[in-house]
């Protein structure tokens, strides 16, 4: 299980940080995807969150219109550098 968690955490910063600016969830989930990584959408909102509390990642709350918006609605992430 940690394999698994650290891969999407590896590939959702490798993403993040390539784009240099904030991506919206679900076209990061599908770049994840994309990269080979087993996840399915529970497990990479768990980890998302996991990483925000963390400090890893959070919501760029200029992008994001919805307020407090459910998982894969127009939420947009950002690496914090």
């Amino acid at each position: 299980m940690a394999d698994r968690v650290n891969q999407i955490e590896d590939a959702v910063l490798r993403h993040l940080r390539a784009s240099g600016e904030p991506v919206r969830e679900a076209f990061l989930f599908e770049r994840v995807r994309a990269d080979g990584v087993d996840v399915d959408g529970e497990a990479f909102i768990a980890v998302l969150m996991r990483m925000e509390v963390e400090g890893h990642v959070h919501v760029d709350p200029a992008r994001d219109e919805v307020r407090d918006p459910q998982p894969f609605q127009p939420r947009f992430w950002r690496v914090i550098q």
